[in-house]
């Protein structure tokens, strides 16, 4: 029982049932060193880090399992890289985990790992760079991976608006590994309350250039309630997805809500 109940819990970070790591995983794993390196160049100090995570377990007539885990390092300011200096920079990467089994079976296994590079973040206007990778294997998705770049424009009040170019290599299971080109359209809403309270919404519009019929459209939006304790926060995230052509027998939306903690240190 005990090797049973160990077995459901233990960290399983494949993204595939068993498939092999992706190249474009790799790729995407020697962007993060080196994204990393910057620390080794701009000192330890400029760093904000947070871990994010939940679990639960059932046992009895109905076994399931269930965790989710993130992190997330992030820096805003100056950045030095060399003899360079860039005014106003932020730099955020992020790790997130989710996966669930219901008697042996599973219904979640998905993540992300991300790069977002923001110049002249705080200016009316601002220049980024992005890279990301994810995986939903319950959704059919082995791997997608994008690398971007675009223009953010400040509305004030919170409100922002963004557009980027993104090349993406896209691999769905039991299908032929496929590239595009996609345009990425991004509203977003964030305000912090003078109670501490923080709201902040983004939608997504991403359609492949030339095939407007095939798009992803993405939505998250994530209340953050602070704690008596300043390095520990409250975190509800609801989030929705769109795929116009899914492969196979998956369906178009996905939706899912979140309760979890975070960590800041």
């Amino acid at each position: 029982m005990a090797g049973k109940w160990w077995n459901r819990i233990q960290p399983n970070f494949s993204y595939g049932e068993p498939l092999p790591v992706h190249l474009s995983g790799r790729g995407f794993l020697l962007l993060l060193v080196v994204s990393l390196g910057f620390d080794s160049l701009c000192g330890t100090g400029f760093w904000k880090n947070s871990v994010a995570g939940s679990w639960s377990l059932i046992s009895g007539n109905t076994e399931q399992s269930e965790y989710s885990a993130s992190a997330a390092f992030e820096r805003e300011g100056d950045l030095q890289i060399g003899t360079v200096l860039l005014k106003d920079t932020e730099l955020r990467i992020s790790l997130s985990h989710a996966r669930g089994t219901l008697n042996d079976s599973l219904y979640q296994n998905e993540g992300e790992a991300s790069i977002f590079f923001d110049i002249m973040a705080h200016q009316k206007i601002s220049p980024f760079l992005l890279t990301s990778w994810e995986y939903d294997s319950t959704a059919g998705l082995e791997s997608r991976m994008e690398m971007g770049a675009g223009l953010k424009w400040a509305l004030g009040h919170g409100f922002s608006i963004s557009g980027a170019a993104i090349y993406e290599l896209e691999d769905y299971v039991n299908e032929v590994g496929t590239t595009h080109f996609r345009w990425s359209f991004r509203p977003k809403y964030k305000k912090t309350f003078s109670s501490g309270v923080t709201f902040n919404s983004m939608f997504f519009f991403k359609p492949i250039h030339g095939d407007l019929s095939s798009y992803l459209l993405e939505h998250n939006a994530a209340i953050t309630l602070p704690t008596t304790l300043k390095w520990l926060t409250i975190n509800l995230t609801v989030e929705d997805s769109y795929n116009s052509k899914p492969p196979g027998n998956v369906k178009k939306w996905d939706n899912e809500v979140n309760i979890g903690f975070k960590i800041i240190f």
